[in-house]
């Protein structure tokens, strides 16, 4: 086992800073409710941001898909502590809704989550060497590049057929988001899993050029709706994989050491990205205002303060987890319930006659949040996996985010470089639920693999061996 020096030193560094937490934001093994939730939050931003930058210092690259997750993790989690200490005029009015015990208890918790999420990645990193095959990377029907597009054809086809209308309709007739029957939610979980199997596989520029038409479309005809989750994460995907992924060949993007590939650096790439991100924080501010019904222009959208706006919209989750512990005495804690319901749940309704399934979706902490909260605010709140963990174990659900990170460490270090098409194609669908994640419960990444992974390999396989007896 090759261990690396600089993995080992993050490793050290991350036990000494959740060492250095407990110190801090302890008394006695209880959180210390003397601390101001100024403080603690200020707290809290500063370890971010280290864990953060150890991150990059490990994955090498400031756009990793890691630092992604983890970026996107911390802004939806601890926004608006965030704010709190990094802005003295911030103030959210949902906050008056909560104790100053619950909150701080709140941000406690949430910096100790953050920790083990980050121990986690490295943790999983110290004990691999970042080249692990993905699932069913090795099966031949997954390295028949002909046959794979041609699949991912028909089912972009059959996929853009149901849902594209749906989503037009909605965005120009209805100007709201919109439900669909099995079929059409099944077209909606497979349009951008089918777009990127074909991004990835073939060689085509003609099917390219139409994917992204397709792409955009689809995006901005689900921000259209309301749905800033349906339009603007896939968007950041697509950055992703148009500057990481679209030419990822190892003779191109990396310089050998020895035995150590390193990444060659493309300024323009760089500022591409940046500009693309800057572009996409500016719909998502531009939406969440017309949600609410405010009238935008980009005039007044310069004139206001975009960081908080930005990140007072991602963070609104932090909300969650206060939620959580201001209700959880009414309910108490489901012990891995709601895990154990999110696995069962991914058998359809249509053939389970005992009604087990439709009783599990009740158990949900998401559905729990809405019916006791969401109904009197008149919105809904969504979820979080910090909520859902405390959710399940109380303060001994932040193990549950330390087991998160091994995943995510796991299905999303290996570089693009030294992935299969198959394996690219894993890392960018993970990646888009990875990203939403952190704003919804376990059943959404469970659906997202189900869907993007299982069952597009079920298909691929049964395609795949439909066309040989064709033959």
């Amino acid at each position: 086992m090759r261990i690396q020096a600089k993995t080992l030193l993050s490793l050290i560094i991350q036990i000494v800073l959740i060492i250095i937490s407990f110190v801090v934001l302890l008394q006695q093994w209880n959180i210390d409710l003397n601390l101001s939730f100024t403080d603690v939050s200020r707290y809290g931003t500063f370890v971010s941001i280290i864990l953060w930058m150890l991150n990059i210092w490990i994955t090498g690259t400031f756009f990793s898909n890691i630092s992604f997750i983890f970026l996107s993790f911390v802004l939806f989690q601890f926004g608006i502590p965030i704010l709190y200490a990094t802005s003295k005029t911030y103030v959210s009015w949902y906050l008056s809704l909560f104790s100053s015990d619950i909150i701080v208890s709140s941000a406690v918790f949430t910096i100790f989550c953050i920790q083990l999420f980050s121990l986690g990645i490295i943790f999983s990193k110290f004990f691999s060497n970042g080249n692990q095959t993905l699932i069913f990377a090795t099966k031949p029907w997954v390295k028949d590049d002909e046959m794979v597009v041609r699949a991912g054809l028909l089912l972009f086809l059959f996929s853009a057929t149901i849902y594209f209308p749906a989503t037009m309709y909605g965005a120009f007739i209805l100007h709201d988001r919109f439900t669909l029957p099995a079929v059409g939610g099944l077209a909606k979980q497979l349009y951008f899993p089918a777009a990127f199997l074909l991004l990835i596989y073939t060689k085509s520029k003609s099917i390219k050029v139409f994917i992204y038409i397709m792409y955009f479309a689809e995006s901005i005809g689900g921000m259209m709706t309301g749905g800033r989750t349906e339009g603007l994460l896939p968007l950041m995907v697509f950055i992703v994989y148009f500057f990481y992924y679209r030419n990822a060949a190892k003779d191109k993007n990396l310089i050998k050491f020895g035995k150590i590939y390193k990444r060659k650096r493309n300024p323009f790439r760089s500022v591409g990205i940046i500009m693309l991100l800057l572009i996409v924080l500016f719909l998502l501010i531009y939406i969440a205002k017309e949600r609410v019904g405010e009238t935008v222009s980009s005039k007044s959208l310069l004139n206001q303060n975009v960081y908080q706006l930005f990140v007072g919209e991602l963070g609104f989750n932090f909300t969650t987890i206060s939620f959580v512990m201001s209700g959880i005495g009414t309910v108490g804690y489901q012990y891995g319930q709601t895990y154990l319901s999110d696995i069962i749940m991914l058998i359809p309704n249509a053939i389970d006659p005992t009604g087990l399934i439709s009783h599990l979706q009740h158990i949900s902490g998401s559905s729990w949040l809405q019916e006791n909260y969401g109904s009197q605010l008149g919105f809904g709140l969504g979820f979080s996996l910090i909520g859902e963990a405390f959710y399940n174990f109380g303060m001994y659900g932040g193990f549950v985010l330390f087991i998160f990170g091994i995943v995510v460490e796991r299905l999303q270090s290996k570089s693009p470089e030294e992935s299969s098409n198959w394996e690219k194609y894993v890392s960018l669908v993970i990646l888009l639920a990875m990203l939403t994640l952190p704003r919804r419960d376990f059943y959404q990444f469970v659906k997202q693999l189900e869907y993007s992974v299982f069952l597009v390999a079920l298909y691929l396989c049964c395609f795949s061996k439909l066309r040989k007896n064709s033959i």
